[in-house]
């Protein structure tokens, strides 16, 4: 049940985001959304609790964590880069470098573990 929860919170973060990156014009589709919206949309699914929950409680967890932080750190890392509204080979290099930091330190990293409720 609290997976069901957890992938209710996902689209819902999705829906949220997408909304507030299209505005309420005439002209918004998904399709006039440039690159800073659609990364910044992913990043707020990524933050949510949904996914917070299947980072720690999946059946994969490790896992998912792992891939949650390549994307976050990527992703951080190109929003930074497209303040002058175009990303350089050198700066797509420096994000994806932070990704593969990122996932290497959090998979290596140990989480503490649980004690089973009696």
């Amino acid at each position: 049940m609290t997976a069901i929860k957890a992938a209710i919170a996902i689209a819902v973060s999705a829906a949220g985001a997408l909304v507030v990156a299209l505005g309420t014009g005439n002209n918004s589709s998904i399709g006039h959304l440039d690159t800073t919206h659609w990364l910044l949309a992913i990043a707020s699914v990524l933050g949510s609790g949904g996914v917070v929950y299947f980072c720690e409680n999946g059946p994969d967890h490790p896992y998912i964590k792992t891939v949650v932080a390549f994307l976050s750190a990527g992703i951080a890392s190109l929003v930074t880069a497209l303040n002058d509204n175009h990303i350089t080979q050198s700066e797509w290099l420096v994000a994806f470098i932070a990704a593969v930091t990122a996932t290497g330190l959090v998979y290596q990293a140990t989480g503490t573990q649980k004690t089973p409720q009696p």
